[in-house]
């Protein structure tokens, strides 16, 4: 897959669901806008975590994916500024 081109005030955050969460319902929306987006879901453990959600900040981060997925904004744990 091609890189994508991002704007210069937006970084990558990762969003980690709540441990033990299964999308259910959501995981074919959560997938199609991980693909769309170029976003990496991985589980770790009991936990999945959006990986490479590029935005301005972490709440819009966390409103992308919460909303994919059913969850209110509150429940999602968000990370940025990766080196990786």
């Amino acid at each position: 897959m091609a890189k994508r081109k991002h704007s210069p005030e937006h970084e990558p955050f990762d969003v980690t669901l709540p441990d033990g969460f299964e999308p259910g319902a959501h995981q074919s929306e959560l997938e199609a806008a991980a693909k769309k987006a170029g976003w990496t879901i991985e589980r770790q453990g009991t936990t999945i975590v959006v990986r490479d959600v590029w935005t301005d900040n972490q709440d819009h981060a966390a409103w992308l994916v919460a909303t994919k997925v059913g969850l209110p904004l509150e429940r999602v744990t968000v990370w940025a500024g990766r080196a990786d």
